[in-house]
């Protein structure tokens, strides 16, 4: 399976189908927040076949559109944590999303909030920590987004770049 991971978009609506289009075979698109309207905006255009889920990040307050702050979804035999960050403390260190992880059982937790590309694995947790990056303002470096291959092989992280 594999699943586009994309995340602080911040309005950049075109970085998002840019991205999309770039991946037409996967089939599930999942939004880390910041710029949540935009992303269910063009959520709405998939096809069918391509599933979406999205969360709210810290500058989604006028945008609620009835999602949550953080989703759990159990695919191909893991359990994945979905979260903007920000209400963990991402920027300042990472121990507050493995706890929470760890609380809701999660093997592989997704975060955006600190617009900068990150993946590591925590072989005494079990547990997998991934951050897209943001498709708008990166930290550093280009746009960027991440993808997630899961499989009965296991599980395989990888970034990608959009450019204008």
């Amino acid at each position: 399976m594999k699943i586009l991971i994309l995340s602080d978009a911040h309005g950049a609506d075109r970085r998002i189908e840019r991205a999309i289009g770039l991946h037409p075979d996967a089939s599930l698109v999942l939004y880390l927040g910041d710029g949540t309207h935009g992303a269910c905006r063009v959520f709405s255009t998939l096809p069918p076949s391509v599933a979406a889920v999205a969360v709210r990040g810290n500058c989604d307050w006028p945008f609620s559109g009835g999602l949550n702050d953080e989703e759990i979804l159990d695919l191909e035999g893991r359990r994945i944590l979905l979260t903007h960050g920000h209400k963990y403390g991402v920027k300042g260190g990472l121990g507050g999303l493995v706890a929470a992880a760890k609380r809701r059982g999660a093997d592989i937790a997704l975060f955006g909030h600190t617009h900068e590309p990150y993946e590591e694995y925590l072989p005494e947790y079990g547990l997998w920590l991934f951050n897209p990056g943001a498709l708008s303002s990166p930290a550093r470096g280009e746009p960027s987004y991440g993808l997630l291959t899961l499989s009965s092989g296991g599980v395989l992280f990888s970034h990608g770049g959009i450019t204008d």
